[in-house]
């Protein structure tokens, strides 16, 4: 497994906001590259978009709410198995925001995938932090 990481991100809301929004799966089309993703459906529990090149990426929460500081959403639609950890955590101002995601990725998807993935994520994190304020 390939681990990819975003950078972490300080947020001037607390934990529980922060994770009351994300486990509204909806709310991840305003967190993602309106110029890279296309066609977002969705409800809380499962999204599905497309990115460039027209791989269809589907994300499905796992656990009701988030299990200690993250949310589990199992990937599909993509040419490898994956999942992404929302990390979530409390600090003394806000919290601390992150995504984490584990890829079963040969070496060539590997090669082809990983800073693209990297840049998605990294994204997201900073989609965050915008939305909800630096602390």
């Amino acid at each position: 497994m390939t681990e990819i990481r975003s950078k972490e991100v300080h947020v001037g809301v607390d934990a529980g906001e922060l994770k009351a929004h994300l486990q509204n799966l909806e709310n991840l089309e305003g967190l993602l590259p309106a110029d890279k993703v296309k066609d977002f459906k969705g409800t809380a529990d499962e999204v599905s978009f497309k990115i460039q090149g027209g791989i269809e990426i589907r994300l499905t929460r796992t656990t009701e709410a988030f299990e200690g500081d993250s949310l589990r959403l199992q990937g599909g639609g993509a040419p490898f198995t994956f999942h992404l950890d929302l990390k979530v955590v409390e600090a003394s101002t806000g919290a601390r925001a992150s995504v984490v995601c584990e890829a079963d990725l040969n070496p060539f998807l590997k090669m082809m995938a990983q800073k693209p993935l990297e840049a998605l994520f990294q994204h997201i994190a900073e989609a965050v932090e915008a939305k909800f304020g630096a602390a």
